[in-house]
């Protein structure tokens, strides 16, 4: 009995599935053998299924040779499986092995495919990651020497997706991998490919197919916002857009918001626009307002935005009101000078009008600081503190009593305990190969970047903090006032005892009181004196010898 000859093609090997974003996978396979009187690859039947669901038809026959296919449209809670069927002339072959994967976002270059153009060229395709903390500037290809080590053998820039690399040699594999670059660094490296360069190989030309029907589906949330005080009336919200928007445009947005602890509210229910801000006002002084964000497209609303919180508040510079105090003689006397507003950064604090010797206060953090002496028992002081910011400024009085006996029973009088301060670090956003100044640089030229910092790093004092650099001073000091002559300062340093003092406790970290005040130090010249010598009768006076009249003196004889 005679059997007929198989001539349907081998199942494709090395089936893979990778996600490329929230709503796209990629599958990828390597085409089966041709043998004997097996006629050449057509095209490639692709199934899929959801979770546990039977296998459905994507594509019935791709018509194409290429070995990869991107599925779109997706939902990122479910599991899909896929497999893949050779055709050719004959028909159809059996299936391949399956694979299942979720759909995710990508960091890294995703999707990456190496394919032999001739016996000594590899081309290699990749697709851009679907998010990325910083703008993709381009990318590095590198070569597998080792597994987990690459050498690099080229860059494109951040629009061009393929590279072809030459000088292969024959029947030999390589693996290649390929990371984005970015102002500060680059992304960690893709999943490898790996392909071989043989006598017959050729550019087909093939690109990726795609599935021909997008599922429409509710965008992803909203993303990255934020609430910004203008006033103590109004407030304005900032957002971005959703990574996915379903496959549909974005319409409008929906705006909800809570007043302190009350349940949320419907602020906007569609903007009806595109527009990424909303300002919030009519609101009443210091309540506090959390807000969340949804998208809307053709489908419907998306889920909310992250929440962000903010209370509604004056901008100004304004110290709390402090009072009178009364505490011990001889004993340490600490407390923190606080704003109406306690948000506002960057805030300079001093003291004015001549304080006792050995008080302090910290100019970034408004810590005052002093320990009353026995001589200052019995007295009352009246303490002047400005702040400072950006031009504006406030001031106020505190009037503190020192008690003349010290009773060893009764507790130190402290506005409020000294908080244990927490080392933060350099941020991690902080490239530390790279020179640190040029982060200061681009929070001091650029209004983006300022604002991008300002959102995310705020519990940095500044910007030279977070990058690990030491604060320049400010010049002029904070007592300065600028309407008055720098050199009255100089002249009250030199010439009154207790304002030097004042000074030198209080402003240490200057040179001297002409750099804080903003006066280039005058150089002190030093007369060198003169020697000469002269004869007897005579005198050096102005460098000249002179003769000078002796006390005439009377013989011996006389005093008989």
């Amino acid at each position: 009995m005679a059997y007929a000859e198989n001539l349907l093609p081998d199942k494709p090997k090395n089936l893979e599935a990778n996600p490329i974003s929230l709503t796209s996978i990629i599958i990828s396979w390597d085409a089966p053998e041709i043998t004997g009187n097996v006629t050449a690859i057509t095209g490639y039947q692709i199934e899929y299924k959801m979770d546990s669901e039977d296998f459905t038809v994507i594509t019935a026959n791709s018509g194409s040779t290429s070995s990869s296919f991107i599925h779109q449209g997706l939902d990122s809670e479910i599991v899909y499986s896929y497999r893949v069927n050779s055709i050719n002339s004959e028909g159809t072959g059996v299936s391949s092995s399956t694979v299942s994967i979720k759909p995710e976002h990508t960091t890294v270059p995703a999707a990456l495919t190496a394919t032999a153009i001739s016996p000594s060229q590899i081309k290699l395709t990749w697709l851009s990651p679907s998010e990325s903390i910083l703008p993709i500037q381009g990318y590095e290809i590198k070569r597998e020497i080792n597994p987990g080590v690459y050498d690099s053998i080229g860059s494109t820039n951040k629009n061009t997706l393929s590279f072809i690399v030459s000088n292969l040699a024959t029947d030999k594999e390589y693996s290649y991998v390929v990371s984005g670059t970015t102002q500060y660094g680059s992304t960690q490296e893709s999943i490898s490919a790996s392909a071989t360069p043989k006598e017959d190989s050729t550019d087909t030309l093939e690109e990726p197919t795609s599935s021909t029907a997008v599922q429409e589906t509710i965008s992803t949330p909203p993303i990255k916002l934020t609430a910004s005080v203008v006033s103590s009336t109004q407030i304005n919200l900032s957002w971005s857009p959703p990574v996915e928007d379903g496959n549909t445009p974005i319409t409008g947005y929906k705006i909800e918001v809570k007043s302190d602890d009350n349940s949320y509210t419907v602020l906007i229910a569609d903007t009806e626009n595109t527009s990424k801000t909303y300002p919030h006002t009519d609101l009443t002084t210091n309540t506090k307002y959390t807000y969340k964000v949804s998208a809307i497209n053709k489908i419907g609303t998306s889920e909310s935005s992250n929440e962000f919180t903010a209370t509604a508040k004056s901008t100004n510079v304004q110290i709390s009101p402090m009072g009178k105090l009364t505490i011990d003689e001889g004993k340490f006397f600490s407390f923190t000078v606080k704003l109406v507003d306690n948000s506002m950064k960057n805030v300079v604090f001093s003291l004015d009008e001549n304080p006792p010797i050995g008080t302090k206060i910290i100019s970034n953090t408004g810590m005052f600081s002093w320990t009353p002496s026995e001589s200052d028992g019995g007295k009352t002081y009246t303490f002047y503190v400005i702040a400072k910011k950006d031009g504006l400024s406030d001031s106020q009085i505190i009037t503190i009593s020192v008690n003349d006996n010290i009773d060893e029973s009764k507790p130190t009088s402290t506005s409020e305990p000294v908080s244990e301060s927490i080392e933060l670090g350099v941020a991690s956003f902080v490239d530390e190969t790279k020179d640190a100044q040029t982060y200061v640089d681009r929070y001091n030229n650029e209004a983006s970047y300022k604002e991008w910092f300002d959102a995310n790093y705020s519990e940095y004092d500044s910007i030279y903090q977070a990058v690990g650099l030491e604060e320049p001073l400010t010049i002029p000091a904070a007592f300065v006032d600028e309407t008055k002559d720098a050199q009255t300062y100089v002249d009250r340093y030199n010439n009154e005892a207790s304002y030097k003092e004042w000074f030198d406790a209080n402003y240490s970290e200057y040179d001297s009181i002409y750099q804080a005040v903003g006066l280039e130090e005058p150089t002190v010249v030093v007369e060198e004196k003169k020697f000469g010598f002269c004869g007897t009768g005579t005198k050096l006076i102005d460098e000249v010898c002179t003769i000078i009249e002796m006390p005439k003196v009377k013989p011996w004889w006389q005093f008989w």
